[in-house]
């Protein structure tokens, strides 16, 4: 019996703990249930921030990557420019330097001939003075061959003096020009070495980038479809504006055709009517000219200004292409991005009319400035200083740049050029 009540006591001790455990655990699960939501939200914000973190800071590097590569393909220009100067002024050093050797040699020899010449004439003259010698002519006929003679040796004497200063003088000019050449020469290969370390830098400082963009993976290739998606909003939204303009403009003519129709029949009916006297047709106005027309801008190709106050890096070029750096990576651009310096204005590059100011999520204010049948855009802008149906002046400000506080005030402008809805090459229009 003894027994029994032992391990029925045993089996209740053992019962009560497990419930107590039971019962502890659920009331910590209840009493921190609130808590544990608070720090799973704010998990999940830390979360997001990152995420959104990591976005901005591959599109930053994106930037830098494109201001990177457009500053070597700029210094690459520059080095071949260089390059193909110092060419120049080294053949130019060889030339003047043969010049200066053979020209040396020749005053050397007139010198010479000349000093022998001197020397020549008065051992035969015996060192007499002209005078003295005129005077000892035994006859008048002799006196006169002899003054003569003096008169074309002094000649002759002037003429070999004048040549010698000539060569001497030349001689001089082309040692300048070497000297000169050689400066220039100099001064050329410390900025062409200068120009290559600035290269290697940006190179380098390039590789970096696209070992640190080729790790974000897919945050990278996310940005980049979103800055497609991005450009794409815009097109379809420029090709509506035009449609719509297309579309207005075609209803006006037909307007205006079928007023000149009814007038036209009207007045055909009042002169058909018997007894009406005729009446001279009315004279039409002269159209005015269409501001400015589009053959005008055409003839403007390769001559317009940069679209900006400040100034200009081309960073992204118009058209499908590879990027520079990224493999497997393709880059659409339906117009030119320019870089350009905090506080820049964009500019008109033509006088027209303003036919559209839009805002665009990734662009803010968007500008069309309308050149008869010819467009440009202005996108990217913070402050506008135009409106709907303004006349603008070429080199006229539209609108301030917006400026990137979160990319170290970074300003660029998207530019682009179209015949209507067909989308042009920047670059060639641009001087």
């Amino acid at each position: 019996m003894r027994r029994f009540l032992t391990l029925l006591l045993i089996a209740f001790v053992t019962a009560t703990a497990g419930y107590d455990t039971a019962y502890a655990k659920k009331a910590r699960t209840s009493k921190t249930v609130r808590q544990e939501r608070r720090e799973t939200g704010k998990k999940i914000e830390r979360t997001r921030s990152q995420i959104k973190d990591n976005g901005a800071k591959v599109r930053n590097q994106l930037a830098d990557l494109d201001r990177l590569q457009a500053d070597i393909k700029v210094s690459n220009a520059e080095i071949s420019r260089l390059n193909g100067s110092i060419d120049s002024l080294r053949r130019a050093a060889g030339v003047l330097t043969d010049s200066v050797a053979a020209n040396t040699r020749r005053v050397e020899q007139l010198q010479a001939s000349y000093a022998s010449s001197l020397r020549t004439i008065r051992s035969q003259r015996q060192i007499a003075s002209s005078t003295a010698y005129l005077f000892s002519s035994r006859t008048f006929t002799e006196a006169r061959k002899r003054m003569r003679y003096l008169k074309e040796l002094n000649e002759w004497q002037k003429e070999k003096a004048n040549e010698l200063l000539e060569a001497s003088r030349l001689l001089e000019i082309q040692k300048e020009k070497l000297d000169s050449t050689r400066t220039r020469l100099s001064a050329g290969l410390a900025s062409l070495r200068k120009h290559k370390s600035q290269l290697h830098a940006m190179q380098s400082d390039a590789n970096t980038l696209v070992v640190k963009l080729k790790r974000q993976g897919k945050q990278l290739e996310k940005e980049l479809a979103q800055q497609q998606a991005k450009a794409k909003r815009l097109d379809r939204e420029l090709n509506r504006i035009i449609e719509e303009e297309a579309r207005k403009a075609a209803e006006e003519e037909r307007k205006r055709k079928a007023a000149e129709e009814a007038a036209r029949r009207k007045q055909q009916e009042t002169a058909a009517r018997p007894g009406t006297p005729s009446k001279p047709a009315p004279t039409q106005p002269a159209p005015t000219p269409s501001k400015p027309a589009a053959s005008s801008f055409a003839k403007s190709k390769g001559k317009l200004p940069m679209p900006v106050s400040g100034s200009a890096v081309i960073v992204s070029e118009f058209g499908r292409h590879a990027h520079e750096s990224l493999n497997r990576v393709e880059i659409q651009n339906n117009g030119i991005d320019i870089e350009t310096t905090p506080g820049s204005y964009a500019t008109a590059v033509y006088p027209g009319v303003v036919s559209m100011v839009i805002v665009m999520d990734g662009y803010h204010n968007v500008v069309l400035v309308r050149h008869g049948a010819y467009l440009t855009v202005y996108a990217g802008l913070s402050e506008l200083k135009v409106r709907k149906g303004q006349d603008v002046k070429a080199g006229q400000a539209l609108g301030l740049i917006f400026s990137d506080p979160s990319d170290g005030n970074r300003t660029r402008l998207h530019f682009e050029v179209r015949h209507e809805k067909n989308k042009l090459d920047p670059g060639e229009w641009l001087r």
